[in-house]
């Protein structure tokens, strides 16, 4: 078993800096209509876990910041295998997988108070410069910084989700209010994804599960923004299901949900 060195109530880290875990309770007022963790907790958590484990490396915001740098998630894949359930406690693991000037690959596992996987997730981080909103150079960060891990991921690296060409979709717009965005004044990550999973009605999820999600973050949108939401099947997999958000003059997500009907494993 690997070296703890760094441990309080609910934060681990390895001895060699590469993977931290944390745990968390679901607690009733997190849960979903079905008494379940929604997939939207789980990208939350993953983000949390993430940026505590980059302020322990000493590439988090504060640390950036001095840099006019900041990190962007681009992507992420969520390969769900069971959800957590009320009152169940949990934990979730992350590595860095892999880094270049540009992004950092990083990877995650969700698991039960038994370690059996209940979520596998991969994602890609974008540095950007936080004056000029565009990509940024990490070459300026000491390596040591970004301890990469050989750790396995069974998430595939995915390609960046679409609706197929001439597919019938359906079309909904929305304008982005207070509570859709954070500190940067833009859209908060989280807030692209409940406003997809919103298009479809409650007896919808009633019936179907979501087994995996992919989402792809090209453009931010703002505050008083309004995007049109189209929704069809994905262009190399009918069978699951995509939904562009469109700003004006530019693509600025891509969320692609392929659905178990429930009671399948």
């Amino acid at each position: 078993m690997a070296h703890i060195i760094n441990t309080s109530k609910d934060l681990q880290v390895n001895e060699q800096r590469d993977i931290i875990s944390k745990s968390w309770f679901l607690t009733a007022g997190e849960t979903d209509a079905h008494a379940l963790m929604p997939i939207t907790l789980v990208a939350s958590r993953s983000i949390e876990i993430a940026t505590e484990h980059a302020n322990f490396l000493g590439i988090g915001y504060s640390d950036l910041v001095e840099h006019r740098l900041g990190w962007v998630l681009a992507r992420m894949t969520i390969e769900m295998v069971r959800y957590p359930e009320i009152n169940e406690s949990y934990s979730m693991s992350t590595w860095i997988e892999g880094y270049n000037r540009f992004l950092s690959d990083r990877c995650y596992e969700m698991t039960d108070a038994n370690g059996l996987p209940l979520a596998h997730i991969r994602s890609v981080w974008v540095a950007i410069d936080m004056e000029t909103r565009t990509m940024a150079d990490l070459t300026e960060l000491e390596r040591q910084r970004f301890p990469v891990s050989d750790r396995p991921c069974p998430v595939e690296k995915c390609r960046t989700p679409s609706v197929a060409k001439d597919a019938l979709v359906e079309k909904a717009d929305y304008t982005f209010k207070y509570c859709d965005i954070d500190f940067n004044r833009h859209v908060n990550t989280i807030r692209y994804l409940d406003l997809v999973l919103n298009q479809r009605p409650l007896e919808f999820y009633d019936s179907n599960i979501i087994r995996r999600l992919e989402v792809t973050f090209d453009h931010e949108c703002y505050f008083g923004e309004t995007v049109e939401l189209i929704t069809g099947p994905d262009s190399r997999n009918p069978a699951a299901s995509v939904t562009e958000i469109h700003a004006p003059g530019r693509r600025a997500a891509a969320v692609k949900l392929t659905f178990d009907s429930r009671g399948e494993k």
